[in-house]
């Protein structure tokens, strides 16, 4: 499998980088310089480019242990790759990164040679599996499922492509008990609903992606209103929460094309039900009238 990039080559690089003439080399953006440079990299340095190409959002918000830790290369090849590429330091390798990448918008890299597509899918949704459940803390994961268990009521706020993963896990949690809301509802403003919700209640906020810029405002408020906030979000949310009292799960993405949330919807749910097991035969009541009453409307296909 050969690894290549289909970005596009305008992308604007550091005024400030010069080359062996003293002209600015900022003619040549990120992906241009790796590909111009790839072949006089070592293995190690190729395998961090390529790296860095399927990973732009981590490598804008990460610092440089937190990207060598995740990508688990040194943080000298990391330097001497940046040097390489015609970057006088990491700051200013991200400085670029920032003019041509947002956090939540698609990464861009993508195999041109792959033999079979399905197989390496898996590969990156295990991949982020491993990575994302390598990352949670089991007590803190304990903690706010045991909340989610038993308050008296939970909302799952999700926006734009937040909302199928915050639909999905209400749907999961509808099964385990009641009392559970998915907001904003479609075309609807938020604030009505959450009035209801004081001390003792649960939300969940899901952050993946790119995100409204009241989201650390809506966390603050909730926070405010005596609430358990627990946010599920990706590396790029870790700012909204710093600080602050919420329990804060990261997920890690498959980015490619387009974005896989199987990490973000596979967190969760089945610890909640855990958390149930001295309720369970009610929960067992409760998916029995869930069933009664889909027979009853006709509802499902047999």
């Amino acid at each position: 499998m050969t690894s290549g990039i289909m970005l596009s080559d305008n992308m604007g690089a550091s005024k400030d980088a010069m080359d062996e003439e003293g002209n600015a080399a900022a003619d040549l953006g990120l992906v241009a310089r790796i590909r111009e440079s790839f072949d006089s990299l070592t293995a190690t340095e190729r395998e961090a480019a390529q790296f860095i190409l399927g990973h732009l959002t981590d490598v804008l918000v990460c610092n440089s242990v937190e990207l060598s830790q995740l990508s688990g290369i040194s943080q000298p090849t990391l330097s001497r790759l940046y040097r390489k590429l015609g970057y006088a330091n990491a700051g200013e390798f991200r400085r670029d990164v920032r003019r041509v990448h947002r956090p939540g918008s698609p990464e861009l890299s993508r195999h041109t040679q792959c033999d079979d597509l399905v197989a390496d899918h898996l590969r990156r949704d295990e991949e982020s599996l491993k990575r994302t459940f390598e990352g949670i803390d089991r007590a803190q994961l304990s903690s706010a499922c045991q909340a989610m268990a038993t308050a008296p009521h939970v909302a799952v706020v999700g926006y734009r492509s937040s909302y199928p993963v915050a639909l999905h896990m209400r749907e999961q949690l509808m099964r385990l008990r009641g009392n559970v809301d998915i907001l904003p509802n479609p075309g609807q403003s938020i604030g009505e609903d959450l009035v209801d919700y004081a001390a003792g209640d649960v939300i969940v906020i899901i952050g993946v992606g790119r995100r409204l810029p009241f989201f650390s405002r809506l966390i603050d408020v909730m926070l405010e209103r005596g609430l358990t906030v627990v946010v599920i979000g990706d590396i790029s949310a870790r700012n909204a929460v710093i600080g602050r009292n919420v329990a804060f799960f990261k997920v890690v993405l498959n980015s490619h094309v387009l974005t896989s949330f199987t990490a973000a919807f596979a967190l969760m749910v089945d610890e909640v039900g855990k958390c149930l097991v001295d309720t369970e035969d009610e929960v067992h009541a409760r998916i029995e009238g869930i069933n009664d009453c889909f027979d009853a409307l006709d509802e499902l296909e047999d």
